[in-house]
């Protein structure tokens, strides 16, 4: 086999090569987010934070998060845009770590499709603490599984929140949007010498 056949069976079975590096990210000087989604990636900067809800911006993107959960996106494919406010009982506003059984129902804007109000139910279960390699360091967090059903759209999918056992705070996540769309992978990283 070919070193050109072989690098085609790998693309096309793990994708591209990661092109956001830890030099990459020591460079900007500052908090980000890796965002991938299928065989993309991209690189959004922390334009502000107010405690635990932080803006990100990218070159055609912008994503708010709430403790890592997606609250708000702009630029996403797809018509994949959403306003997904907490509610005043949500478990993003307390201690993930301690969401086991919690339920809740969020009601959901896709501006795109002209869609207000969507009902989202969401389950918590707090799992065992996993190995997580973020930017070539492997780390102990601990998964949080978030079952969402949209019956108003077919929705029935499973979020996944990567969350340090410690503060209690996301770190990673895989998080679905829309039907049309494969899961969106958000990893929050930060210079050498900072901790996310």
């Amino acid at each position: 086999m070919t070193a050109t056949s072989y690098d085609t069976i790998k693309l096309a079975i793990s994708g591209p090569e990661p092109v956001i590096t830890t030099d990459v990210v020591n460079n900007l000087g500052r908090p980000s987010l890796v965002a991938r989604m299928a065989q993309s990636e991209a690189l959004l900067v922390r334009a502000s934070q107010f405690r635990l809800i932080s803006e990100w911006h990218g070159r055609e993107q912008a994503l708010v998060t709430h403790n890592g959960r997606l609250i708000q996106t702009a630029g996403v494919p797809e018509n994949g845009d959403l306003i997904a406010p907490l509610l005043p009982n949500d478990p993003f506003l307390g201690d993930l770590r301690q969401a086991d059984g919690v339920e809740v129902t969020r009601l959901i804007d896709m501006p795109d499709r002209y869609l207000t109000g969507v009902p989202q139910q969401a389950r918590y279960r707090v799992r065992e603490i996993e190995t997580i390699e973020v930017m070539g360091e492997e780390r102990q967090l601990q998964r949080v599984e978030e079952a969402i059903r949209m019956p108003a759209l077919g929705i029935r999918e499973t979020n996944l929140y990567w969350v340090d056992p410690d503060t209690g705070r996301v770190i990673a996540s895989r998080q679905f949007l829309v039907p049309e769309l494969p899961p969106l992978f958000l990893t929050e990283v930060a210079p050498a010498g900072d901790q996310p």
